[in-house]
């Protein structure tokens, strides 16, 4: 039951609207061509990690803004987070950033472990 509940979380897409679900991992881009990957959705809010040169941060934005200024790109999840840990570990990032992508990428290593 908890590895179906944590698939459908992890593949409910932003356009449904759903306040309820604690954390949407997707990538996005903005209306700046800005790539980023959501780390946090608390019902009221946003944590995303917008990709740029340098050092990698978080940013929380409300979650009205975030669905007016970002949009899914259609990315596979994992093509992201390799590109996203890739670049991490070339120019570094904050502690909120390397712990949220640790976390997404444990969550999905572990739902396509299930699937076989």
């Amino acid at each position: 039951m908890a590895r179906q509940r944590l698939a459908a979380e992890l593949q409910v897409s932003l356009r449904t609207g759903s306040h309820q679900l604690r954390e949407i991992h997707v990538i996005v881009i903005n209306g700046n061509r800005t790539t980023a990957i959501v780390i946090r959705h608390r019902g009221d809010s946003v944590t995303l990690v917008p990709m740029k040169s340098g050092r990698l941060s978080a940013k929380t934005v409300g979650f009205d803004e975030f669905r007016r200024d970002w949009k899914e790109t259609g990315y596979a999840l994992s093509q992201g987070l390799t590109t996203f840990l890739a670049h991490i570990m070339k120019w570094g990032a904050s502690l909120e950033v390397v712990k949220g992508l640790e976390k997404l990428a444990a969550r999905d290593r572990f739902v396509v472990a299930s699937l076989f």
